[in-house]
């Protein structure tokens, strides 16, 4: 039942009152529940869908499946190496050398803002890594900035690298209303 039959059965089943005054009483704050519950709805099912897509992304990466985390990526980082396909080989050929069993953890973390900057949704959302390489155990986390042009219901990002004049330069037209964190790394010693 949706919330405009609930509201007719509602209404049909209310006693007929003499005094207008006292309907719409009764009326106005149903409205305005509704009202807030429709607009909570549409952040949780854009949030959702960000971390779906999120998480896509750093499963593919983990996978090493470059075609699922190519179609996450935001374009122009990928139109700054090349091609797809160029994409795809600079990705393997970095992290391919890196074993699997090196990543300990990477994965995102708490979306930390959601905005709408024209038509589209711009967010920004935490990645937590943890690798261990070449004696040592580097923790970091970074944030992702991801952007969608349809409602909220897919998103592509790219790594800022806690600089938002970096983050300009793949993204021109980032909103200022967005906050870029600084990235937090430590590294410390296996042995």
């Amino acid at each position: 039942m949706n919330f405009k039959q609930a509201l007719r059965s509602f209404l049909i089943t209310l006693p007929v009152v003499r005094n207008m005054n006292k309907r719409i009483q009764i009326i106005i704050p149903v409205l305005l529940i509704s009202t807030c519950i429709n607009a909570q709805f549409d952040t949780s099912f854009i949030k959702s869908n960000l971390r779906r897509c999120a998480d896509s992304l750093t499963l593919a990466f983990k996978s090493r499946d470059w075609d699922k985390f190519t179609r996450y990526t935001y374009p122009a980082l990928i139109g700054s190496i090349g091609s797809v396909s160029e994409f795809k080989t600079y990705i393997a050929s970095t992290f391919g050398q890196i074993p699997d069993s090196a990543w300990k953890k990477y994965e995102p973390g708490k979306i930390l803002q959601v905005i709408k900057h024209g038509k589209d949704f711009e967010a920004v959302i935490e990645l937590k890594t943890i690798i261990n390489y070449q004696g040592y155990r580097t923790t970091a986390t970074t944030h992702l900035v991801g952007q969608s042009w349809d409602g909220g219901m897919f998103w592509m990002f790219f790594d800022t690298q806690g600089d938002r004049r970096a983050t300009k330069i793949i993204y021109p037209n980032l909103s200022d209303e967005l906050i870029i964190p600084k990235r937090d790394e430590k590294q410390e010693r296996l042995f």
